[in-house]
């Protein structure tokens, strides 16, 4: 059995799963329910502690869970290079790397990656009750379709598809401005004559 540790909507949820075969986001991803024994929820309202021998959670309704077991098969890692981020999570905000191929964008990848989205370095910030809590984690598997927002800490943002903001653009040299903060100097069209001047009187 190993050792399950997640982060629901309302609560924390501990105890063992099945090991089952691939890595924990393979699973998540494939599978829509998962079995926990030994389980003990964690109230974030209040901390209060419940015990169950057995629960069967929904795989969609959790917001991230902390990887364990088989890590994949080491020859078909990659090289990558990583972006820090930050993920909204229900009541919890998650800052740290999504990785990406060296020719690719790590947070352009992530958007378009399956649900279960694996974040190193992971430090997880929320509310339990009065007192603000703050774990880290070498490696957090973020559910992204419960994610409100998903931002780059060092690059342009990019929108999740059912973000309906979107990223300003900036202004350029001929932007219509209106709030009068641009001011583009006119001039003249070549092919307008210019005015005649006084050439004053004769010599």
């Amino acid at each position: 059995m190993l050792d399950f540790d997640a982060y629901a909507a309302d609560c924390r949820l501990f105890g063992q799963v099945e090991p089952g075969e691939g890595r924990l986001t393979d699973r998540l991803n494939a599978t829509q329910e998962l079995s926990i024994r030994g389980a003990r929820l964690e109230s974030l309202a209040d901390g209060h502690v419940v015990e169950m021998a057995e629960i069967v959670v929904a795989s969609a309704e959790l917001c991230a869970v902390v990887a364990s077991g088989p890590r994949g098969d080491l020859g078909r890692r990659l090289r990558t290079h990583a972006t820090r981020v930050s993920v909204n999570l229900g009541p919890y905000n998650v800052v740290g790397l999504v990785h990406g191929t060296p020719a690719s964008d790590p947070l352009g990848a992530a958007v378009r990656r399956a649900a279960w989205l694996p974040i190193t370095e992971a430090t997880v910030t929320y509310q339990r009750g009065p007192d603000s809590v703050c774990e880290e984690v070498a490696t957090l598997l973020v559910n992204r379709s419960l994610a409100s927002s998903f931002r780059a800490l060092e690059e342009a943002s990019v929108a999740l598809p059912w973000e309906a903001k979107r990223m300003p653009r900036p202004a350029t040299a001929r932007a219509i401005d209106f709030t009068g903060t641009l001011h583009d100097v006119e001039r003249p069209d070549d092919d307008e004559p210019e005015p005649a001047r006084d050439s004053g009187p004769p010599l």
